[in-house]
């Protein structure tokens, strides 16, 4: 009767710790959810361990992502996608501002198209996973912004498009034309 006692308690006691470090871990969690470096919300796409580039690896498998598309029905940077330069596979996920899944895919080529309203400016996150031909891993993470119209407090430069792709990266000109936003 003393070992099954014993145990019992040993269990309540196991138990009663993993319940006190849940309430210290929720308490830190909370007290610092609202640190943030900046006043824009916290964005929680896990880029960690993402190689984005395989120069002096002797593979030549590259990604190429557009920081900015204009879904407006122009035929010029309509979609968002990435470009691809000797990739195997890969997998393309677009998060919202609260890391919900918005579009993933592992089709070449295809893209996302959001729908929003006239003279708005979107800003979304993008994880890409991808296996060289040489079946090297590497990936990419970031920003991608949905735009109708420029943003005034970012300089156009800021921006790189789909056409500006050429075989040296985002090198070109782009012939998006798109007013200021209001």
């Amino acid at each position: 009767m003393g070992p099954a006692l014993y145990v019992s308690k040993h269990s309540y006691c196991i138990k009663f710790m993993k319940m006190k470090l849940i309430v210290h871990v929720a308490l830190v969690t909370l007290f610092f959810a609202g640190c943030s470096k900046s006043s824009e919300p916290l964005h929680l796409v896990n880029c960690d361990g993402l190689i984005t580039d395989t120069l002096g690896t002797g593979d030549n498998g590259r990604i190429y992502m557009p920081n900015a598309f204009s879904p407006n029905n122009d035929g010029l940077n309509e979609f968002c996608k990435p470009f691809f330069q000797n990739i195997a596979s890969f997998v393309f996920t677009i998060y919202d501002e609260n890391n919900i899944v918005l579009f993933t895919t592992s089709v070449p080529g295809f893209g996302w198209q959001p729908s929003q309203g006239i003279n708005t400016v979107k800003k979304y996150y993008y994880k890409i996973q991808a296996t060289t031909v040489n079946n090297k891993k590497i990936g990419q993470c970031g920003e991608v912004y949905s735009l109708y119209c420029f943003p005034p407090n970012l300089p156009k430069s800021f921006f790189y498009f789909e056409d500006m792709l050429t075989a040296n990266g985002f090198t070109g000109m782009t012939s998006e034309i798109l007013s200021t936003c209001p």
